[in-house]
C-alpha cells in the first residue's frame, strides 16, 4: 500500500510521495513525443500540443492512480503527490519548456527543496 503511516522512516514516507509510476509513463511519453530539453531535435507544433496534452492528462490521472490502484484515502497525501507530479514534470521541461517558461536552475532548487519539504508536510496515518 502506498499510504504514508507513522512506522515508515523519512526516505519511506518521502518515495510514497513520489508518483513514480506516472513519472515513468510521463517520460516514457515525452521520450516517444520528443518534448525533452535535451531533445536533439527541435519538435514540431503537433509535438508541443502532444507533451502538453500528455501533461495535463496524466496530472488528472495522478489523483485517480493513488485513489484507485493505490488504495491512498490522506488527502493531504493525494494533493501533494500531484503537485510533485507537476514538479517533476517542470524539471523535465516538457510542457514549460514549450510555454517558454522553463529555467533549468529554477526546476532543481524547486525539486531539491520539495522533495526535502514535502514528507514534513504529509501528517501520517497511525498504524
Amino acid at each position: 500500500m502506498r499510504e504514508v503511516n507513522s512506522n515508515q522512516s523519512y526516505a519511506d514516507k518521502l518515495v510514497k510521495l513520489v508518483p513514480t509510476e506516472i513519472v515513468g509513463a510521463y517520460m516514457v511519453l515525452s521520450g516517444i513525443i520528443g518534448g525533452s530539453p535535451a531533445s536533439s531535435s527541435t519538435p514540431d507544433g503537433m509535438s508541443n500540443v502532444l507533451i502538453i496534452v500528455v501533461s495535463i492528462i496524466l496530472l488528472a490521472l495522478t489523483p485517480i492512480y493513488l485513489l484507485r490502484i493505490s488504495h491512498v484515502k490522506n488527502v493531504i497525501q493525494i494533493v501533494v503527490t500531484t503537485i510533485s507530479f507537476a514538479i517533476w514534470v517542470y524539471t523535465l521541461g516538457g510542457p514549460f519548456n514549450v510555454l517558454g517558461i522553463y529555467y533549468p536552475i529554477i526546476a532543481s532548487i524547486i525539486l531539491v527543496l520539495w522533495q526535502m519539504i514535502v514528507p514534513l508536510i504529509v501528517q501520517p496515518k497511525e498504524g
